[in-house]
């Protein structure tokens, strides 16, 4: 079926959907005593989605740049958020190196969208 939003087409919105997959995945495994980290992971990992997919929606440049850089800068908070979860040893290792891996894949897709519209 065709996608009826532009953010569907785009490849960044299909790894940053993965990415909150996988973040929703780990964050089940955080203990309870450091649920505002598995919070943080969530609402990051979420944020960058919808920003991304409401900049591929916005009508002008500026307002689309301004919600992709957004969008980029929640991809550091989930990258960070893994580094966490490998320093602190909770959940996957596996799962949280990939993850570690996905923000990046996700930002430099973003980089080259922003760039596009500068």
């Amino acid at each position: 079926t065709a996608s009826l939003f532009p953010h569907e087409r785009l490849d960044a919105y299909q790894v940053a959907l993965q990415m909150a997959a996988l973040s929703k995945k780990l964050a089940k495994e955080i203990p309870r005593g450091h649920r505002s980290i598995a919070d943080h992971l969530l609402r990051a990992a979420s944020n960058t989605e919808l920003l991304l997919a409401e900049g591929a929606n916005r009508r002008g440049s500026a307002q689309k740049r301004h919600r992709f850089v957004e969008s980029r800068g929640e991809c550091a908070e989930v990258a960070a958020a893994a580094d966490l979860l490998l320093v602190l040893d909770m959940g996957s290792p596996t799962d949280a190196e990939t993850l570690k891996h996905l923000p990046g894949r996700v930002s430099a897709m973003l980089t080259r969208l922003i760039a596009r519209l500068s």
